[in-house]
């Protein structure tokens, strides 16, 4: 009989452990697509190609206003949101931002259909700049478009979604829906009678949890908070226009102007008749609207200030101002809270205007539908300085008339087409329509220049902006061309290269010499100010060059 070896009882033990260790789990997604965002219609065409595919939304600029199954969500910079399959999203008509929305699109999908666990939790947006720093590293990798960069792909695209599981895990989800609710009928009702035991019934609640609830969610009682809306309206409705106190009682729900004046009083600290003329501090949300009030002389207490103003401001000014970017003050509706605003101005629509204004009376203003020069003149009137604000629009206007007048004698009364491009390298160039500042208003409307064809045939005028391939930007030619270029040295190459092309450079514009350089810095803004130097900047180029020909 054949002897078995001794077994060695440490290697038996070893080979038994190995035996009942747990199996790895498969990866349970797997990343099908990465699109660099431009543009609202990069979204939709995402949307309806990817229907059946989870998407992962990042914004690293501007704002986008999205309509879903579940009602309206914003993303600025700096948020993701994970948008399910099948649950599709459209843009919301009013963009709310002057910032061309800009992010990645990464979609993905189970890697096995038969077991298909989530967990990146409910329909909410997460703010994070190391997931948004996450996800453009993968983008970076992914446009090497090498073999040997796989395996980091796909490191990365795992390392981000774990991001995104913890930022989840992290947050409490509480559920107010109830609540949210009763407030949203409240900020549409306020003008009419309302009850805590109305509102308890329509909630389905007993009016004593309405009561603590309500207290514990908004931090006043029923009353206080009704009261406080009502009165932050009628300070809304006194600083755009002149309602008499009947009026202005009718409109806020009060029954009598005497009752109204009184909590005025109480919650204001002045009369309705003199809150006009008292001294305002004022929360800027908006970089247009801070340049607007300092060009009024006004420094607002806190506002939004971006790269292309700081070098403007002065030592006092900034001494003075609490400054931050939009998309921090859109994200934190606590750091205005801190500082205790008489009002805050910005751009309408915008996701947290119940929250702000029970903070300040909350002017906000579409400027997709009413001209820079109507903005100042609001923005004046509310500072208190609206005769003021009517002098430097008196003065932009003699300064246009003045460079109509020199363009007649160079060009004719016949100017021809022109057009502004602000290129940002290999992804193409932005054209914006005359309601967005970047010059577009200054040629189309004070100068009269017309549009390129092509601008007009896409229907982007009079509001809008268009993101254009660097293959197409020759479609968008004009007589005269402003270019600002790249900052980057890398994508001024690749524009140079592009110019260099057939396409570009028999262009009339190119062969006439009629192609100028701007800095797009000093074109972003519509304020007077920027307006003014845009001007004289345009002027410059026009006669340094048309008076040689």
């Amino acid at each position: 009989m054949k002897n078995n070896p001794p077994t060695d009882p440490a290697n038996a033990q070893h080979r038994l452990s190995l035996t009942y260790m747990e199996p790895v789990p498969d990866a349970p997604f797997k990343l099908r697509h990465l699109v660099q965002i431009h543009d609202r219609e990069t979204f939709a065409h995402i949307e309806e190609s990817w229907s059946k595919l989870h998407v992962l939304y990042v914004i690293t600029a501007g704002q986008a206003r999205l309509i879903g199954a579940d009602g309206k969500l914003t993303l600025t910079a700096g948020s993701a949101f994970i948008r399910r399959s099948g649950c599709l999203l459209q843009h919301d008509s009013y963009r709310g931002s002057l910032s061309p929305v800009q992010g990645i699109a990464i979609a993905f999908d189970f890697t096995d259909q038969q077991h298909r666990f989530w967990p990146f939790g409910s329909r909410a947006p997460v703010s994070s700049h190391l997931i948004v720093d996450k996800a453009a590293d993968l983008a970076k990798v992914c446009a090497k478009g090498h073999n040997s960069s796989s395996f980091r792909v796909h490191i990365l695209f795992y390392e981000l979604l774990g991001m995104l599981q913890d930022q989840v895990a992290t947050a409490p989800q509480p559920d107010h829906s109830w609540l949210d609710g009763a407030l949203r009928h409240i900020h549409k009702m306020y003008a009419y009678p309302l009850t805590r035991e109305q509102m308890a019934k329509a909630s389905n609640v007993s009016p004593e949890h309405f009561s603590r609830e309500f207290k514990r969610y908004t931090g006043l009682t029923f009353v206080e908070y009704v009261s406080r809306l009502r009165i932050r309206m009628a300070q809304e409705h006194l600083l755009l226009g002149s309602p008499t106190l009947q009026e202005l009682a009718r409109l806020t729900g009060y029954k009598d102007s005497f009752y109204l004046s009184r909590k005025f009083k109480q919650i204001v600290g002045a009369a309705p008749t003199h809150y006009r003329h008292t001294p305002k501090k004022i929360v800027s949300l908006t970089y247009n609207y801070t340049a607007s009030l300092l060009a009024l002389g006004c420094i607002p207490h806190m506002g939004a200030v971006a790269s292309w103003m700081e070098s403007g401001l002065d030592e006092h000014v900034r001494h003075q101002m609490s400054q931050y970017a939009e998309h921090e003050l859109l994200a934190h509706p606590q750091l205005i809270a801190e500082v205790n605003p008489d009002i805050i101005i910005g751009y309408a629509p915008h996701p947290a205007l119940d929250e702000l204004r029970m903070i300040a009376p909350t002017i906000l203003m579409p400027f997709e539908e009413v001209d820079w020069q109507q903005q100042f003149i609001q923005i004046g009137r509310m500072a208190g300085l609206e005769s003021k604000a009517q002098a430097i629009i008196h003065h932009y206007h003699q300064l246009e008339q003045d460079a109509n007048e020199i363009l007649d004698n160079l060009i004719g009364e016949h100017r021809g087409s022109a057009v502004c491009l602000f290129l940002n390298g290999e992804q193409g160039a932005y054209v914006f329509g005359h309601s967005w500042g970047r010059a577009s208003h200054i040629l189309y409307e004070s100068l009269g220049f017309k549009p390129p064809t092509r601008m007009l045939k896409d229907g982007r005028l009079p509001n809008g902006y268009i993101h254009v391939p660097l293959s197409d930007i020759h479609l968008y030619a004009a007589d005269y061309i402003f270019v600002a270029y790249p900052e980057e040295a890398a994508e001024q190459q690749a524009v140079i290269s592009r110019m260099n092309e057939e396409s570009w450079s028999t262009l009339a514009a190119i062969r006439n010499g009629c192609i100028y350089e701007i800095e797009a810095d000093m074109f972003y803004g519509f304020d007077p100010l920027s307006m003014m130097k845009q001007l004289k900047h345009i002027m410059h180029h026009f006669t340094s060059h048309l008076s040689m020909l």
